[in-house]
């Protein structure tokens, strides 16, 4: 969900504006995703490094993930029509305590619901993905949970944050060409990858389409080469 400060700069408005036109760009991709019955989708909200930005506009991210993830919890049409189950992904330990209590409560409130899943990454970075994830690979052959002959692929990935299925379809907005830390251990594993040149606001269901039907016509190559990895 990139471009949203570029997106507020472009029309003179100060940087939360855009944020705020984010989440609801967000609001609106989410039920075109359920209407197109796509079951699991994962969102970069907020990475690790985007606490080096200034003090004010952290702050100000936090308090609208705060707010949000309740609103989206309790007030959502598409959490209460469609059982929508909502996942915060990420190291919360560097979160504050309400922001943490936030993202509690949305889990907490969504958890039985059997609807698509929305992975809300925040605060997260691939890296710090990877390490937790090596961390506790290492943590239970020192419970003795796990053995030395046991570490392979399998048992690092499914300590990973963001569970599976397999990554299908990766976009960055933005016009950005770059990963930024995002999913790169998911990524590799032959997702389609797109990059597009518009602000995360802008983003329409014309741009979701075509990276749709394009992901379509690539599959059975994207299915070949998958088949050669194994």
């Amino acid at each position: 969900m990139d471009g949203n400060r570029r997106y507020a700069r472009k029309r003179q408005r100060v940087a939360s504006s855009g944020h705020v036109s984010g989440f609801y760009r967000l609001a609106k991709v989410l039920e075109w995703c359920n209407d197109l019955g796509i079951g699991n989708v994962s969102v970069f909200a907020f990475a690790i490094n985007n606490f080096n930005r200034t003090p004010e506009e952290v702050q100000t991210l936090m308090d609208l993930a705060e707010s949000k993830l309740r609103e989206l919890a309790e007030k959502s049409d598409l959490v209460q029509r469609h059982g929508v189950r909502i996942c915060v992904i990420g190291n919360r330990s560097l979160l504050s305590q309400g922001v943490q209590e936030a993202a509690e409560f949305a889990e907490q409130k969504t958890m039985h619901n059997r609807g698509m899943r929305l992975n809300i990454c925040f605060p997260y970075s691939a890296t710090d993905e990877i390490s937790s994830a090596i961390r506790k690979v290492v943590e239970d052959v020192d419970a003795c949970k796990l053995q030395h002959a046991e570490i392979d692929e399998k048992a690092l990935e499914s300590r990973l944050q963001i569970p599976g299925p397999d990554l299908d379809i990766l976009v960055r907005t933005s016009g950005q060409i770059r990963f930024s830390n995002y999913m790169l251990w998911q990524s590799v594993k032959m997702a389609y990858i797109r990059f597009v040149d518009v602000f995360w606001p802008d983003f329409s269901f014309f741009h979701m389409v075509c990276i749709l039907i394009s992901w379509q016509l690539a599959y059975n190559d994207i299915q070949r080469r998958k088949q050669l990895r194994k």
